[in-house]
């Protein structure tokens, strides 16, 4: 009797579990459908307002053209929004544009249809998202370099010395000769070489020396004849100048006898590059090159770029000086990205000291004018002065409360020159006037306590290094200092890259 008791008692157990497991089982589900719905709910949600933000920034940077930021903005939905626009119903997309100079607001709005939330009665979920941006009111001052090392590329060093520069010569040098060319080819072999003209190489005049090659050759001592600092067959020092140096295409030699009568040089072929502390190669060169030779400037302003170009500088016809004339066009596109309604631009140029080349303007004409008109780069690197002058144009003419103050420092070098003693003081750094001194750890320290001094005058710093001879440490910590960012242009191709990137990092803001 308990037997059958225990065995009716266990067959309704049984009878109550099914059920109980049926209903668990359809709320599970049902959980789990609802989670799928809400996470469409949510990716549409946040692909909506990412879109929306991308849209808003794009249609800033095209303002105050309404057309073209409308253009801009739906150019961005539509790169962004794909979730949205394929599985949304009744998507609206639209640009309006709230009081203000250069503000843009971004509106969107769709109904993702569910799959399961519908068991329980709701078949579709409302998104919508809006983003507000503008374009900031801008003072900028682009702080460019222009020190010596600006025309390394077209003109290079083949000495200990950094002063001396090979290069052709003047075209038409004034009281002296035209740069000489081969006159026919020669080989690998030939030690007798015959030019166009000779004469450059023989002048016993010194007015004609120093026009042809610099101060260091104001003497009476033809080129050809001529040792600087050492003895000819010594080991040159750094201040050291070897005798009758030409070069041909890549290859250097050392030219050991003139004949003017028949136009010819007797040389030493394959001669040492002690910049590379190898020898170059003895090669075949063609009727017609050129005849580079060593050239110093002139001692007062260590203008050997200027020495070293084909042409007597003018604003229409100069250098050619790499990385310095890329360099210099690329600032002017800088100026192209702003607008002239909203914005205003300086431009400062440094090299052994800083000075104002353009106070703040809204004339970007004068602005490219005034880039235009720095004629060769000379001297050292005095990137805290360069740093301090940006400053005092920020803070000088033109200077307005509401615009966002960007100084853009561009080097192609190491700071290695600052003003005053080597223990700052910040009273060095309040004019374009400088007594300068040297060394790299001054420098660098000198430029970043310059750097802190900007930023808490509500400055911002970016930094553009231009090639490879740079400290980039150095140049993350300015811009970290600054609350900028750093950009490496390895080349001047790279340089307008870097100016866009400033552009687009100070032109625009999300608001809301």
């Amino acid at each position: 009797m308990v037997r059958s008791l225990m065995r009716r008692l266990f067959r309704g157990e049984r009878g109550q579990a099914l059920p109980l497991f049926a209903l668990f089982l359809l709320i599970f589900v049902g959980f789990v459908a609802m989670s799928i719905d809400v996470g469409r709910y949510v990716w549409a949600r946040t692909q909506m307002q990412a879109a929306v933000d991308a849209a808003a920034l794009a249609a800033a940077q095209s303002m105050p053209s309404e057309t073209d930021a409308a253009t801009k903005a739906t150019e961005y939905w539509m790169d962004n929004s794909g979730f949205i626009r394929s599985q949304g119903e009744n998507v609206q997309f639209a640009v309006t544009y709230p009081q203000g100079n250069k503000a843009v607001r971004v509106q969107a709005s769709a109904r993702i249809p569910t799959w399961f939330a519908r068991i329980f009665g709701v078949t579709h979920w409302n998104v919508s998202a809006s983003g507000d941006a503008e374009s900031q009111v801008l003072d900028i001052v682009v702080v460019f370099d222009i020190s010596g090392s600006m025309c390394f590329d077209s003109f290079r060093q083949v000495e200990n010395s950094t002063s001396y520069m090979m290069s052709p010569g003047r075209l038409t040098p004034a009281g002296g000769f035209a740069f000489p060319r081969l006159a026919e080819n020669i080989n690998a072999t030939q030690t007798t070489i015959r030019l166009n003209d000779v004469r450059i190489f023989t002048s016993t005049n010194a007015a004609t020396n120093r026009s042809n090659f610099g101060t260091t050759f104001n003497s009476t001592t033809p080129y050809w004849q001529l040792s600087v600092g050492s003895n000819p067959t010594a080991v040159p020092t750094s201040a050291s100048l070897r005798p009758g140096i030409i070069m041909i295409d890549n290859e250097l030699m050392r030219i050991t006898g003139v004949n003017t009568s028949t136009n010819t040089l007797t040389v030493i072929r394959g001669y040492r590059n002690e910049q590379t502390e190898q020898n170059t190669v003895a090669t075949s060169h063609a009727m017609n090159a050129e005849v580079w030779a060593n050239r110093t400037g002139y001692s007062s302003t260590s203008d050997y770029c200027q020495l070293a170009s084909y042409y007597t500088p003018t604003t229409t016809q100069n250098g050619p000086h790499q990385p310095f004339d890329d360099a210099i066009d690329a600032a002017k596109y800088f100026t192209t990205l702003f607008d002239s309604q909203y914005d205003k631009i300086g431009a400062v140029r440094y090299s052994t000291t800083a000075a104002i080349s353009q106070n703040l303007t809204a004339n970007f004409a004068n602005v490219r004018g005034s880039l235009d008109a720095i004629l060769w780069p000379s001297g050292a690197t005095n990137i805290p002065h360069g740093i301090a002058v940006g400053r005092q144009v920020l803070d000088g003419p033109g200077k307005r409360a509401n615009a966002v103050r960007v100084l853009v420092l561009v080097t192609d070098g190491i700071a290695n020159t600052y003003c005053g003693s080597a223990t700052y003081n910040p009273n060095a750094y309040n004019g374009t006037s400088c007594t300068t001194g040297s060394g790299v750890s001054q420098a660098e320290t000198h430029a970043r306590r310059e750097a802190e001094r900007a930023r808490n005058g509500d400055i911002l710093i970016f930094t553009i290094g231009l090639g490879n001879d740079l400290n980039t440490t150095f140049l993350q910590d300015i811009a970290a200092i600054g609350g900028g960012q750093f950009y490496h242009a390895p080349t001047t191709a790279q340089l307008d890259e870097a100016f866009q990137a400033v552009a687009e990092q100070t032109h625009i803001a999300l608001v809301k």
